[in-house]
């Protein structure tokens, strides 16, 4: 009799040990989709509004002030995100008015790291400035060093070079020596598209700060909504005209919808399913996704040089995270 139960216990553990494994791969599984599709996703503003500066050199026609079309993804974002109803959820007042203002900071960070690389696009390759926006993570050491004190080890400082040699040096060296060794409206592009690394490192401390109860729709929005009255004011402050068709409005919100709202919202999602070192990793490869839709929609070239470039930044981010997560 007693032997008799404890087979069937054991049959139970093992049949409750399957279902809870396939459950978990499962799990793992749309985990590294929805990584996937993010990174993915987030090329896409890396590129696609590249193609209407393009376009509008090509015919000789206005071309639209960079302001306007982050102006248009974020109010396509803010739109398309807004919350139907409020939460029920009672906050303290204080915690709910710290929240806010970090919200509100993260919107400003995040709209002007978007407008900076926009900005960027118009005086360089869309290859170029997906290299080049991953100083993001030197700008996130340099700042962990200098402000939270944070200290770097020996086995992380071949990583960490690798990751400036292949995102600033070697970019910015070449365009230098291309224009025999004279700034250029092609280096004051590169120096944008770095500013916006600064802006989009900026952009992770602060969300760092944030309530991880916070709804991600209710981020998006209120970060969407301070983005578009952020580009609002500047354009009206500059005189820029509103001045945009309606197929370039439908594409770059459709951009501003993918590119930065659904891919938040996996990105999200991804973290909770596979946690935060494996879905960065893949998070990571938004380089590769860039140079291929570079090729693909702007028909760009592709030199050996950007090719050790990105690989050097590939590398050194897989190392250094991998480093990370060992710790």
């Amino acid at each position: 009799m007693s032997n008799n139960l404890e087979s069937k216990h054991r049959t139970y553990l093992k049949q409750k040990f399957t279902v809870l494994s396939k459950f978990r791969n499962k799990t793992v599984g749309a985990g590294f989709i929805f990584a996937i599709f993010a990174a993915a996703f987030s090329a896409l503003p890396n590129v696609l509004p590249k193609s209407i500066l393009i376009e509008h050199s090509v015919d000789d026609t206005i071309i639209p002030n960079p302001m306007m079309l982050v102006f248009v993804i974020y109010v396509a974002n803010s739109l398309l995100f807004a919350p139907f109803r409020k939460s029920s959820r009672k906050t303290d007042k204080k915690t709910g008015k710290t929240t806010f203002v970090l919200l509100i900071l993260l919107g400003l960070a995040e709209a002007s790291g978007t407008l900076s690389y926009t900005v960027g696009l118009e005086e360089t390759t869309a290859t170029n400035a997906s290299i080049l926006v991953n100083s993001e993570t030197v700008f996130a050491i340099l700042l962990g060093v200098m402000i939270f004190r944070e200290k770097i080890g020996r086995q992380e400082m071949f990583p960490l070079f690798l990751i400036v040699i292949g995102s600033i040096l070697i970019p910015v060296t070449t365009d230098i020596y291309n224009n025999d060794w004279q700034l250029s409206d092609f280096m004051m592009g590169d120096f944008l598209i770095a500013l916006s690394g600064f802006f989009y490192c900026l952009d992770t401390f602060i969300a760092k700060k944030l309530d991880d109860s916070i709804k991600t729709r209710h981020l998006v929005h209120v970060m969407s909504c301070t983005g578009a009255v952020m580009t609002l004011g500047l354009m009206l402050l500059f005189q820029i005209p509103f001045d945009i068709s309606l197929e370039e409005f439908s594409l770059m919100s459709v951009v501003g919808f993918l590119g930065i709202g659904i891919t938040m919202v996996f990105f999200v999602m991804a973290l909770r399913l596979i946690g935060a070192v494996r879905t960065v990793l893949i998070y990571s490869t938004t380089t590769v996704f860039s140079i291929v839709y570079s090729v693909l929609v702007l028909s760009e070239s592709i030199t050996i040089l950007n090719i050790v470039s990105a690989g050097s930044v590939m590398f050194g981010l897989f190392v250094l995270r991998n480093r990370i997560s060992a710790d």
